[in-house]
């Protein structure tokens, strides 16, 4: 140390016997290093999520009240508790948020048992609508708990802290092909299909498919082999839903009744014909917010699964863009917290809740739209319910707490 208080600078040696105190040079562009700064959560993604939040909720008062006094509830019957699971939702969220990110690593396999131990016990104590027995109600309270929403973020947090465990066998394309086959294909199936079998068993057909892709999703952005592993899971997934429907006519019938053109659609076919009935009645600016006739006992339940078909009716082709516009933008931006997150275990979760819930979206509004058959999907942020709201914004705290980890400076 100087006598100044400053450190001593490198010294460089001449060809002479004088040493001369030489700063070092300025590294390259390219040579130099990036450190990463705990900031504040991605805003953008935040206020992305609270807008189809806010947008849902109004939705589900405009879509829930007519069906709410046809049941003899009063009109506020499901937007009040809509507006509970929010609240629920909020808090979730802002707690998943600051839990540091590498702690959900040591979650993982705790989220996973818990939903494990729900999924058997929804199947003896669980309570039914129509064929499926999916809920768990809470005595002395109004809220019942859906295993099958916990498990889609136990599969992806399990699933991205098994491939990141794992990532220099799977990702070597250069070893042992058996290796990559036994780490890559054959472990991770040991985690996707017994709770895609389980779910399947509440006779949840839709919820299993959601599983079952966000499971491929994640291990295909992991690096497992495409081929490999699409092969084996491809054709143990047929056979799964092959016999599932031969021993659930009622699922069939909904897929032989999509595919018959002369199907009666004043009854097999009667809630997607109303739908479509009330998605082409908005035309390009809609009816108008409230305004919606198909709402009126002509839509089952429109408040749930085919609330996306009010919102056409009542905002019309602009107000669908919007909201699909809403949705792009969400996965855009989760996308870009994924590419610049710290590691490889919280890309893959990102990308796997951000999959999660496009895919969500993508099916309902698919379903609605007479696209595939019709089958029980929410649609994310919108449709009326406790568990899958709560889920979603505990799952969006998640990225949001990688988000704050995502941004760099250089040294």
């Amino acid at each position: 140390m100087n006598t100044d208080g400053r450190k001593n600078m490198p010294v460089k040696k001449s060809s002479g016997a004088v040493a001369l105190d030489v700063p070092e040079k300025k590294p390259r562009r390219a040579e130099r290093e990036y450190v990463r700064i705990k900031t504040s959560p991605d805003r953008i993604l935040m206020v992305l999520v609270l807008s189809l939040v806010c947008i849902g909720s109004v939705m589900v008062f405009s879509a829930s009240y007519p069906y709410a006094k046809s049941q003899g509830l009063d009109s506020y019957y499901y937007v009040r508790r809509q507006v509970i699971f929010v609240a629920l939702g909020l808090v979730g969220m802002t707690v998943a948020m600051r839990i540091s990110y590498d702690k959900y690593k040591k979650l993982a396999p705790v989220i996973y048992a818990v939903a494990m131990v729900l999924l058997v016990v929804v199947l003896i104590i669980g309570t039914s609508e129509g064929e499926a027995r999916r809920w768990i109600a809470i005595p002395g309270v109004p809220i019942t708990i859906q295993p099958s929403e916990i498990m889609k973020i136990g599969i992806i947090l399990l699933l991205s802290a098994y491939l990141g465990k794992y990532a220099e066998y799977i990702r070597r394309k250069d070893g042992s092909a058996k290796l990559r086959f036994l780490y890559g294909t054959v472990y991770p199936a040991f985690i996707i299909f017994p709770a895609c079998a389980l779910v399947l068993l509440e006779k949840h057909l839709s919820g299993t498919v959601i599983l079952f892709l966000i499971g491929i999703i994640v291990l295909f952005l992991g690096g497992t082999s495409i081929f490999m592993t699409g092969g084996l899971y491809g054709s143990l997934g047929i056979g799964a839903a092959i016999a599932y429907l031969s021993m659930n006519p009622y699922a069939l019938k909904r897929i032989t009744t999509k595919l018959n053109e002369n199907a009666d659609i004043l009854s097999d076919k009667w809630q997607t014909t109303q739908g479509l009935y009330a998605i082409g009645s908005g035309g390009l600016f809609g009816l108008g917010l409230g305004q919606s006739r198909q709402k009126f006992s002509y839509v089952s339940q429109p408040q749930n699964d085919f609330i996306f078909t009010i919102w056409c009716e009542e905002t019309g082709f602009i107000g669908a863009l919007f909201v699909i516009a809403l949705f792009a933008a969400l996965l855009f931006r989760g996308f870009t917290v994924a590419r610049r997150a710290p590691d490889v275990f919280s890309s893959l979760v990102v990308y796997g809740i951000m999959s999660h819930i496009t895919l969500q979206a993508l099916l309902n509004i698919a379903v609605v739209t007479d696209t595939i058959p019709n089958t029980g999907i929410s649609l994310p942020f919108f449709s009326y319910g406790g568990s899958s709201l709560i889920m979603l914004m505990f799952e969006m705290g998640i990225v949001l707490s990688i988000s704050r980890h995502s941004r760099q400076q250089k040294l």
